[in-house]
C-alpha cells in the first residue's frame, strides 16, 4: 500500500497507512508504558487508514475499556504458565504470546506495519515481519537494566538475536538511547514521553478528594505518584517529609502516596516505625483521570529514584503546572533545569530534599512560578504532534524502501 498523504485539518498529514500494534502488556493492568501506548494509539488513530491492538485476553471483562477506547482491540491468548522456582518463565510465556500473534496475523487483512511495545515483541515479531514481508517497527519504553541485572542482560541477548526494521527508544533518562543505538544503530529513532496537555492541566482544588481523605484542615499537601517498586526509591521521599514534618512542627502537612507494587508492606510498615500514621496516607493505585484530580490538592510533587526521575508521572505533574522536586539521577536534569522549571537534588540528599519542600512550603510565590514555567516547558517540548509526525515518518521511510 502506498504511503501517500493527504491533508487535515491539523498540520499532521493523514496517511493511509495501516498498522496491526501487538502488546503484552495493556489494560487491565496500570503503568507508566501502558498509559503510554493507550495514549498514542488514541492520538496517532485519526492519521491512520486503520489500526488494530493485538493484547492478551485475561480472565477480567475488558469489553467496556475495550469499547471505549475509540482504537479496535483484538485479544488473543496470553499463555499462563505457573512460576517454577529458578526457572525463568518470561523468555517463555513472550515466546509463546508471540505464535498467538502470528496466528492471528494469519487470520488478518495484511497490516503495513506491525508495531510492537517491549523487547521481547520487538525482537519475536521481527521474525514474524519477516515471514509476512512486514516492516516491523518496535517500541522500548526504556531499558529493563533499571529492574535488574539480569533483566538487562536477557534485554541485551534479545537485541542481539534480531532486530526490527525500526525502533523508537523512549529517553526516560536511563542509558537505554545509548544502549540500542550501540546495539541497532541507525535503525534507532530516540522519543520522549509525550503529555496530554489537555487533560493534565491545572483544575480547582478538589475539595471532595480533601474531605474523602479526611484532611480538609490541610495546610501543605507532597505528593508522589510513582509505582512503589524499588527502583523508585519512595522510601527515601518518605525519610525526607519525616524530617519537614519535625522540622514545620505542624500537624496539618500531609505526604500522599498515590501508586501500588511490591514495596507497599515495607513502606506502610517504614511509616508505621516513624510514627507517620496520620499524616502520611497511601491512595493505592489511580487512574490518569484521578491523578489530575491528585494534582490539584497537591503542593508540590516528589520523585525520589536513584535511577532516573524522566518519567511520565512527574511531567504530568509539571503540565499540571505543580512544582517539582527531583533526585538529579539519570538524565532528569535534560527535563528540570534546576530554579527554573523545578527543583534538583543531589541524589540520595534525603535532607536536601526535605529542605526544598520546606523552601515551597514557604514561599507560595516560588511555588507558583516554578509550576507556571514547568507547564510551559511541557506544552513546548513533549506536545503530541511532535511525537505522531515522528513516528508518521518512519512508517513512511520503510514502506517506500519495500
Amino acid at each position: 500500500m502506498s504511503a501517500a498523504y493527504m491533508e487535515t485539518k491539523s498540520d499532521i498529514l493523514k496517511s493511509n497507512i495501516s498498522i496491526v500494534r501487538v502488546v503484552s502488556s495493556f489494560y487491565p493492568k496500570i503503568g507508566g508504558s501502558i498509559t503510554h501506548t493507550i495514549e498514542l494509539a488514541q492520538k496517532i488513530n485519526p492519521y491512520l487508514t486503520d489500526q488494530l491492538i493485538l493484547a492478551p485476553k485475561t480472565s477480567l471483562d475488558c469489553s467496556e475499556f475495550d469499547k471505549s477506547l475509540g482504537v479496535r482491540i483484538l485479544r488473543i491468548k496470553y499463555p499462563a504458565l505457573k512460576k517454577i522456582p529458578l526457572i525463568p518463565m518470561e523468555p517463555l510465556i513472550q515466546v509463546l504470546y508471540s505464535i498467538s500473534v502470528y496466528s492471528s496475523l494469519r487470520a488478518l487483512k495484511k497490516p503495513d506495519i506491525i508495531h510492537t511495545h517491549d523487547i521481547s515483541q520487538a525482537v519475536y515479531c521481527s521474525i514474524v515481519g519477516k515471514i509476512f514481508k512486514i516492516p516491523v517497527v518496535g517500541m522500548l519504553h526504556g531499558s529493563t537494566s533499571a529492574y535488574s541485572p539480569v533483566n538487562g542482560m536477557y534485554e541485551t541477548i534479545l537485541a542481539k538475536l534480531s532486530s526490527p526494521s525500526h525502533a523508537f527508544v523512549l529517553d526516560d533518562g536511563s542509558e537505554a538511547p545509548y544502549k540500542f543505538k550501540k546495539l541497532w544503530g541507525d535503525k534507532v529513532s530516540i522519543v520522549y514521553h509525550a503529555i496530554d496537555t489537555e487533560l493534565f492541566n491545572k483544575l480547582p482544588t478538589n475539595k471532595g478528594i480533601l474531605k474523602k481523605l479526611k484532611i480538609e484542615n490541610a495546610e501543605f499537601i507532597v505528593l508522589s505518584t510513582s509505582s512503589l517498586i524499588t527502583v523508585k526509591n519512595i522510601e527515601l521521599a518518605i525519610e525526607a517529609f519525616k524530617l519537614f514534618f519535625e522540622s514545620v512542627r505542624s500537624n496539618n502537612i500531609y505526604f500522599l502516596i498515590a501508586g501500588d507494587g511490591d514495596q507497599k508492606t515495607f513502606l506502610i510498615n517504614l511509616v508505621k516505625s516513624y510514627q507517620l500514621e496520620n499524616n502520611v496516607k497511601f491512595l493505592g493505585e489511580v487512574s490518569s483521570s484521578e491523578v489530575v484530580e491528585l494534582l490539584s490538592i497537591a503542593d508540590v510533587v516528589v520523585a525520589t529514584s536513584l535511577y532516573s526521575n524522566m518519567n511520565r508521572s512527574v511531567q504530568e505533574a509539571m503540565s499540571c503546572e505543580k512544582a517539582v522536586i527531583a533526585f538529579d539521577s539519570g538524565g532528569t536534569g535534560k527535563l528540570i533545569k534546576h530554579m527554573e522549571n523545578g527543583i534538583l537534588v543531589k541524589k540520595n540528599d534525603v535532607a536536601n530534599l526535605a529542605k526544598s519542600i520546606q523552601l515551597f512550603y514557604n514561599s507560595q510565590d516560588l511555588k507558583f512560578s516554578i509550576g507556571t514555567r514547568a507547564r510551559n516547558f511541557i506544552i513546548s517540548e513533549r506536545s503530541w504532534d511532535k511525537r505522531i509526525k515522528q513516528e508518521l515518518e518512519i512508517y513512511d521511510k520503510l514502506l517506500t524502501r519495500k
